[in-house]
């Protein structure tokens, strides 16, 4: 991700850190120590202090360079607040070893041996806090890992050109408050806060246990008596599901019902409060794995809650919904059907602009190769009963039947397939469009009845959208002109028509596989296009450079 401005303003950060922390003079030799290990950083591009690698290097050697090669760190409160800041770190999701904290340390209790008197461990350790602390504010602000390598369609770039967050940084540092510049250096965003929540409630499960798995078995229902009921209820007593005191009865009454229902519907299962197969693996699932998907999705946060808008649309991918968002409140939601898993709905942002009543759909080339030619070939009428127009290269209506189509594929067909406006047609009645390189929108479908399926990846890549005449509505905003009758009065005249909005809407696709109700309940969504595992990867694995671009 292209986070050039961002250099100069952590640049400024760390000079006001200099400047506002009360500096003095330090004898010669510390700042040789110090300009040799710049020198050794601009002229060999590394260097290690004892078995760590320091990660920035530019901006680094810049710092020290302004500073005259003296020591930064001088102010002990700032010292102590970075060091309980990484001490808590783990509570974000992160690894306090990727910001030194064991080398930290080592070399702090060998400075308080030392009566802080050695120059070489000076020098050594106010150029670690500075890294770790370059490092952590990265981290806090875009993520550890770098969402364009694990996205390839991420156009979501960020630089804070708005500066009052850096501005609150300063501030702080003149006052000596670290701690609070990075507090503040975190996502806002409740959403984080409640996954940071639920972070520690799973762990402090896990540090006492965990939960036992359920064996298999018939289905549990209300009003049974089953030697595996007293296993279910400690098993939602340990999760938060049932509340009040534990017994170890054996009879499936209302109580454990209610507690089931919740559990099914913070794991988007069917809530009828009967246990079966797919109630029973969601409950074998380890608080382990809780823990990993969590971190996961703290991850995601750190890539996209910083710049949040105040009012957009929210295509949750994962959850195979579509919401309208104001201030931070669901104020529209809609089911979705999002793209198959071998072609996955794309991840990024754009603004939906205008929206088509009654369009037309020209067949994409993947789709006529892949779903449209074979069906031709074995049967040409298939054309139309679907209502699809051939249409050769001087716009002509050609009859199907006179084409050999066997000799085509969608590298040399000189046709285009257009479907008809209708309730027939692939797109439904409206579309809404957001340009983007990947002609991806939101439209409505004919095949309305997949919206009864809790998991809905049946697109081509497109988001097919239930509740479509009232994000029409919503989107307008003309309660006189373009009301619901009058919208589907429209809609009835079967003839294509474009509406541009007057208000441009914000659109991001996401992939998140948690997420909170209103209440901060958090809800587990399936990873249903597998992209939680290259992030758990990247997060486990050691700390890469891959800010190079801003760090080197």
């Amino acid at each position: 991700m292209k986070y050039l401005p961002t250099k100069t303003i952590l640049v400024s950060i760390l000079v006001n850190l200099v400047l506002f922390t009360g500096s003095v003079a330090q004898q010669d030799p510390v700042s040789n120590i110090i300009n040799d290990r710049i020198d050794q950083i601009r002229t060999t591009g590394k260097l290690k202090i004892g078995d760590t690698q320091i990660a920035s290097r530019h901006v680094l050697a810049r710092l020290y360079k302004k500073n005259k090669f003296k020591l930064l760190w001088q102010n002990p409160q700032n010292v102590k607040d970075l060091l309980d800041q990484l001490g808590v770190i783990e509570a974000d999701g992160l690894s306090p070893e990727d910001y030194h904290l064991s080398e930290l340390m080592v070399l702090k209790l060998h400075l308080d041996e030392n009566d802080s008197s050695d120059p070489e461990l000076l020098a050594n350790y106010d150029i670690l806090l500075t890294d770790s602390l370059i490092r952590l504010f990265y981290h806090l602000l875009f993520g550890k890992l770098d969402a364009e390598d694990l996205e390839p369609d991420w156009n979501m770039t960020r630089a804070i050109n708005n500066q009052e967050p850096v501005q609150a940084i300063q501030e702080s540092l003149r006052s000596t408050q670290l701690a609070e510049t990075l507090e503040n250096a975190r996502p806002q965003y409740k959403a984080y806060k409640w996954m940071k929540s639920a972070l520690k409630k799973y762990r402090d499960i896990q540090e006492t246990g965990g939960w036992e798995p359920m064996p298999k078995g018939p289905v549990l229902k209300p009003g049974m008596t089953d030697g595996r009921i007293a296993l279910l209820r400690k098993r939602l007593h340990i999760s938060g599901d049932l509340a009040g005191p534990l017994t170890d009865s054996d009879y499936f009454d209302n109580e454990l019902k209610n507690a089931v229902i919740r559990f099914q519907k913070k794991h988007r299962l069917v809530a009828d409060g009967i246990v079966g197969k797919k109630t029973i693996a969601a409950l074998n699932i380890p608080a382990k794995k809780k823990i990993d998907q969590i971190r996961v999705n703290l991850e995601r946060g750190r890539w996209i809650l910083h710049n949040i808008r105040a009012e957009f649309i929210l295509v949750d991918i994962a959850g195979f919904r579509v919401d309208y968002f104001r201030d931070e409140k669901r104020v529209w939601s809609s089911k979705a059907q999002i793209g198959k898993p071998v072609r996955k709905t794309p991840v990024f942002e754009s603004t939906v602009k205008y929206l088509v009543f009654n369009p037309t759909w020209t067949v994409p080339l993947t789709i006529l190769q892949e779903d449209i030619l074979p069906r031709v070939i074995k049967n040409p009428a298939y054309l139309k009963k679907m209502k699809i127009s051939v249409i050769d290269r001087k716009g002509r209506i050609v009859d199907p039947h006179s084409i050999d189509w066997s000799k085509y594929s969608s590298k040399n067909i000189p046709y285009m397939l257009r479907q008809e406006p209708g309730p027939h047609n692939a797109l439904g009645r409206i579309k809404f469009i957001f340009p983007n390189k990947h002609y991806i929108y939101l439209h409505d479908t004919p095949s309305r009845y997949l919206f009864k399926r809790k998991d809905r990846a049946f697109s081509s890549g497109c988001i097919r959208v239930k509740k479509d005449i009232e994000l029409a509505e919503i989107l307008l905003d003309d309660p006189v002109k373009w009301n619901r009758e009058n919208i589907k009065k429209m809609l009835n005249t079967n003839k294509t028509r474009r509406i541009n909005l007057a208000k441009r809407v914000p659109i991001s696709l996401l992939y998140w596989t948690v997420r909170f109700d209103e209440n901060g309940n958090i809800i587990f969504k399936k990873d249903v296009y597998d992209r939680d595992r290259e992030v758990l990867e990247g997060l486990n694995e050691e700390f890469e450079i891959w800010q190079r671009r801003v760090l080197e």
